[in-house]
């Protein structure tokens, strides 16, 4: 329950933390199978590894797990110290920012009140130390969450979408927006604006700041029911409704793409469809509209990675087997590249998580990533990491198409 928890907010892909994380961001349970910155923008971060068989060895780093620069550069010396390659470092939550946004304000977080200037920016010192320790940098932002929490944002400069653009929140099948509540509320991956808005985001960031590349979460609806708002009933071209609701999704990740700088990556729903018949689990695919399989055979994405949080079972092909669902994703990469996202929030602990990264290479994924940093380092095995599945070092494998 504590890995739903962590995932239906901010674990990549589900969330709303307010105090400092212990689990992943958007991910499916067993049970619901749920400043003006240059920022070394000319960094080298060539490693002179081997690259003819990189492999991808990144962990995501979410926003509750720095507070002050200090705590960035230990995070950066510390992944890589554990043997990873690559950082996927949150810089959006709710449509704020952590770092400097040509449209976004600041985190309340980061000083206490929402659109103060914190006096340092988290993702240029990101940056600069990840490349000084030769890992690849990559902003993880979420796509689609509004808000969160009861209250409404306090007035800031900029203005805090929510509160300029009521008209983009989803709405149900009655047509009565989303309201405040506990945990997200969620902007419409349908209306062009908000299109127009996460591209925006990503190209801001990856035209002024060195980052190696852009990563979504929550690149989904947040359920079934969503979203009967009027643009959307305006925009619905008469198609079968889930099918034009996946193709909002497969739009909005495709404006990103275009107008991204670098490479673009998205955390998944760990499953795809439900093709075992088992029971009790969530479908990405039918149950978020998310169609990853199309993010790559449109070519509008690099990487997938699959949030893939459940060990290997003991008999292959048992409700929620990790070996099983990656070799599907793997199965249908279509010409780009998967990496198998694990959860360091396992029953099993260390073990299961070696276990998830030699099923993950036996299944043919170019790579994985662990969620998260904090975790690994409260169950004191990160730096096991470099004298095991990681001690022979590799650089991230290339996207040989871009």
């Amino acid at each position: 329950m504590l890995l739903l928890l962590a995932c239906l907010f901010d674990a990549p892909s589900g969330e709303v933390r307010q105090s400092k994380p212990t689990g992943p961001h958007d991910t499916a349970s067993d049970t619901d199978a749920d400043t003006d910155t240059d920022a070394d923008t000319d960094a080298d971060t060539d490693t002179d590894l081997p690259v003819d068989d990189g492999e991808l060895r990144g962990v995501w780093v979410d926003r509750w797990t720095f507070s002050d620069e200090a705590d960035v550069r230990e995070i950066m010396a510390n992944s890589a110290a554990a043997g990873f390659n690559t950082v996927f470092f949150q810089v959006r939550g709710n449509a704020d920012a952590y770092y400097q946004s040509s449209y976004e304000p600041w985190a309340s977080r980061l000083s206490g009140t929402l659109g103060r200037d914190p006096g340092w920016d988290p993702l240029a010192v990101a940056v600069e130390s990840g490349h000084e320790h030769g890992l690849e940098v990559h902003a993880y932002i979420n796509a689609f969450p509004f808000w969160a929490g009861t209250t409404a944002p306090a007035e800031s400069t900029p203005r805090h979408a929510y509160l300029a653009h009521p008209e983009w929140l989803v709405a149900d099948g009655s047509g009565t927006p989303m309201a405040l509540n506990s945990s997200y509320v969620w902007m419409n991956p349908a209306n062009p604006e908000v299109q127009e808005r996460l591209a925006d985001v990503a190209a801001d960031i990856g035209n002024r700041y060195g980052v190696d590349g852009i990563h979504l979460d929550l690149v989904r609806y947040p359920g079934a029911a969503y979203s009967h708002d009027a643009v959307s009933e305006a925009l619905y071209d008469g198609s079968e409704w889930a099918d034009w609701q996946r193709a909002q999704i497969v739009e909005a990740v495709a404006g990103v793409y275009a107008a991204s700088p670098v490479p673009v990556t998205a955390a998944v729903w760990g499953i795809y469809t439900n093709d075992w018949g088992w029971s009790g689990v969530s479908q990405g695919r039918e149950d978020y509209y998310q169609d990853p399989r199309a993010f790559a055979s449109e070519g509008v994405i690099d990487a997938n990675i699959p949030m893939v949080y459940w060990p290997v079972t003991a008999t292959p092909g048992d409700r929620l087997d990790f070996a099983t669902l990656i070799a599907d994703h793997v199965a249908h990469a279509n010409g780009r590249h998967v990496y198998a996202g694990i959860t360091a929030e396992m029953d099993g602990g260390q073990a299961d998580v070696l276990g998830c990264i030699d099923a993950a290479r036996a299944q043919g994924a170019r790579g994985v990533v662990i969620f998260d940093y904090q975790l690994l380092l409260d169950e004191g095995y990160l730096f096991d990491l470099a004298a095991g599945p990681f001690a022979e070092p590799k650089a991230p494998p290339r996207y040989d198409w871009r």
